[in-house]
């Protein structure tokens, strides 16, 4: 199948989950990488094709919609933040949210804040039970490899957020 955003999308080859384009999306100032998941299900359906298109051309919005996600799932547990805090204690960025705080434990929202998104993934029906649009939030790349994965309908409602590595 031929795609206007995403070019040829061939899933035949496939024998499980793969990504069948990859690309970048800009979101400010970064570009971030994007990647369109398939399965060997069948030429996929074009409508599904535009939405998750629509939902990538429109970075920021689903960012927009994703940070207060994050800053509720940082606020509830705070174990994502402590684990930061104490096991990059060479990061600058650590130590400018802690300085910041003055004495005081690090904010959820000054957390929050300091994070990037890093990727996102595009998953078609029939490869994942779970929700189609995921943005990879990462804190000191460089550092961690832990992610908040906050996962999104076609339709840009968050689903959940959930700590991966």
């Amino acid at each position: 199948m031929e795609h206007a955003h995403f070019g040829r999308v061939e899933t035949r080859a496939l024998d499980g989950a793969g990504v069948v384009w990859e690309g970048a999306a800009r979101l400010g100032d970064a570009e971030v990488e994007a990647r369109l998941w398939a399965g060997p299900s069948g030429e996929p359906d074009h409508e599904e094709l535009d939405a998750l298109a629509a939902r990538l051309s429109d970075l920021p919005t689903l960012d927009a919609t994703a940070r207060p996600a994050l800053r509720a799932y940082l606020r509830e547990d705070r174990s994502f933040v402590d684990h930061h805090i104490e096991e990059l204690e060479d990061s600058e960025t650590v130590a400018r949210l802690v300085r910041d705080a003055a004495g005081e434990e690090v904010g959820a929202d000054p957390f929050a804040a300091a994070m990037r998104l890093s990727g996102v993934g595009l998953w078609l029906s029939g490869v994942s039970d779970g929700p189609p649009v995921i943005l990879d939030y990462v804190f000191d790349p460089e550092l961690s490899d832990q992610i908040l994965a906050v996962k999104l309908t076609r339709d840009g409602a968050v689903v959940s957020v959930d700590w991966e590595s």
